[in-house]
């Protein structure tokens, strides 16, 4: 892929939350011909209304005091530079004189306006994209959680668990089809990805050469690239309520059924599941959840 500076990434990962994208930002960070920035998800496209990145208090919060204090160049113009698309591209200009490939992981760029892909449309013709889907009902319990965890929710109440994910912002990370049909109107279909969780859990090294071959580089290079684990069964970990899966199920199944009529593999499996916790008796044995990942796969 030639490189032509100012333009931006190469590539990006845009979704979906809690899908496995701090796992993958760990693996392509490993590889010789690939750089990706310092800070995982640069929030630039969906935060386009912040002027500078320390004026953002998630931001602070987020990357830590440490980095802020940093006296790397690179966090210097994160924290301070005044954000623009100049701005944003100059992010990338640490692997561009090294003549690598760069790209960055933000999942929230998945539900970005129309209006705002093409922004990122004009800033590279050729960028390539990377989706990461999971089971919804997986990944949106797996947010709910995440939510409670930092007390914007409470999950131990169904109705008010159902009410976070049913919430428009919780809803849109999990619309695959919506966001597919918004990414094909403006980006040709052999510069996106479609990837799924599953595979990340259960087939890592495919995956990965899968991903490293999209991308234009060595899918075997000369240094192996160390996977981490990518699920963690701990005893922590909570099954979502019968309820609740029940009712995301129903909320979910006609658009399973949209991305089953394109891709084998995972989305199959989730109708399968979808359909036999809604046709089921209280109490029948449902097909089991998707362990829920720690924090190197969320």
């Amino acid at each position: 892929m030639p490189r032509v500076t100012g333009r931006g990434p190469d590539f990006l990962v845009i979704g979906a939350q809690r899908a496995g994208t701090t796992w993958l930002h760990r693996v392509l960070s490993q590889h010789p011909a690939l750089w990706l920035p310092p800070v995982k998800e640069l929030h630039y496209f969906d935060r386009l209304e912040t002027r500078r990145t320390i004026l953002e208090p998630k931001e602070r919060r987020r990357v830590g005091l440490k980095r802020l204090l940093s006296l790397d160049p690179w966090y210097a113009n994160y924290w301070f530079g005044a954000r623009s698309d100049q701005w944003y591209a100059s992010l990338f200009r640490r692997g561009e004189k090294q003549g690598l490939i760069t790209g960055e992981i933000t999942p929230a760029y998945a539900t970005l306006t129309d209006k705002v892909l093409r922004r990122i449309q004009r800033m590279n013709n050729k960028i390539k994209l990377i989706f990461v889907m999971r089971d919804p009902v997986d990944r949106v319990w797996s947010a709910v959680n995440n939510a409670a965890k930092k007390g914007a929710a409470d999950a131990s109440k169904v109705q008010t668990a159902l009410a976070r994910a049913r919430d428009s912002g919780a809803a849109a990370r999990s619309a695959y089809a919506v966001t597919i049909a918004r990414l094909e109107a403006i980006f040709p279909q052999s510069q996106i990805h479609y990837c799924f969780f599953e595979d990340l859990r259960d087939r890592p090294e495919a995956l990965t050469a899968e991903l490293l071959t999209f991308l234009g580089v060595e899918p075997k290079p000369a240094v192996p690239i160390r996977l981490p684990q990518a699920v963690n069964v701990a005893a922590g970990s909570k099954a979502a309520p019968l309820e609740f899966s029940r009712e995301m199920a129903r909320d979910y199944l006609p658009m399973v059924a949209q991305l089953c009529r394109r891709f084998d593999g995972p989305p199959q499996k989730w109708r399968a599941r979808y359909e036999h916790l809604l046709t089921g008796t209280e109490g029948a044995p449902v097909a089991p959840a998707i362990a829920e990942p720690t924090s190197d796969v969320r």
